[in-house]
């Protein structure tokens, strides 16, 4: 037999084993019932690959089936279809967590600090977002455009001075101060593309995602990160 064919049904088998222990099915399970089964599921995983996974299927039925003369085989694998079996393999054995990649520094500030404060950081670190507590209680986010539409309706309505303003009265003016959730390190990319999808849709663009190690957040030091809309291409990148 073909050597790249043989590598080929050693590649597929695993790749069915690996999607069968997803689906908490047996390795024995037809290929085809098994995507059957991820599309109700709604497998976000298996769903970004379903294209390439119904190609290897109809490929290795190709190979069963359609033999020429024992075995000489109506087609052949190349080694480049092989190796993206094995990567899609990996790919939905070990796929990427938020944690091997949007952990980061986090500045939080309190509702009674200065927004001087928040400017500083803005120019110190070109950060854009910032969780805000009472105390230990997260009580919203105040981000650089949230300053801006405040600043601009502060100098129309002739209000104080900036360095007077509290961060809590840019809280209270910022109409986007809700748009965000907390998610756990260990959330799936997929499960975050899905999420920013959904809320762009519904028209929140400006949508935030704190990162937590265990999907609470009781005091600043458990944001261990921050994703937005703008990380979407960094996501696409490490599907």
């Amino acid at each position: 037999m073909n050597d790249n064919i043989s590598r080929f049904y050693h590649a597929f088998n695993e790749l069915q084993d690996v999607v069968a222990k997803k689906m908490n099915k047996s390795a024995e399970t037809n290929f085809g019932s098994l995507l059957g089964i991820a599309r109700l599921q709604k497998d976000k995983v298996i769903l970004s690959y379903m294209d390439s996974l119904d190609f290897f299927r109809e490929f290795r039925n190709l190979l069963i089936h359609k033999t020429i003369s024992g075995e000489e085989a109506i087609a052949t694998p190349s080694s480049l279809l092989i190796e993206e079996i094995e990567m899609i393999t990996e790919k939905i054995k070990h796929p990427k967590k938020v944690k091997d990649l949007f952990l980061s520094e986090v500045v939080t500030f309190d509702q009674g600090d200065k927004l001087s404060l928040v400017l500083k950081k803005v120019k110190e670190k070109s950060y854009s977002q910032f969780p805000v507590f009472n105390d230990n209680k997260l009580v919203g986010i105040v981000s650089e455009n949230g300053i801006t539409n405040f600043l601009a309706n502060s100098i129309s309505e002739d209000l104080i001075s900036i360095k007077d303003i509290t961060i809590e009265e840019v809280l209270g003016a910022h109409e986007e101060k809700r748009l965000y959730e907390v998610i756990n390190e260990n959330k799936s990319i997929f499960d975050i593309e899905s999420i920013f999808n959904k809320r762009i849709k519904e028209g929140k663009t400006a949508y935030v995602l704190l990162i937590s190690k265990n999907e609470h957040i009781k005091s600043p030091t458990d944001i261990v990160g921050i994703m937005t809309p703008w990380d979407i291409p960094e996501i696409v990148k490490n599907k």
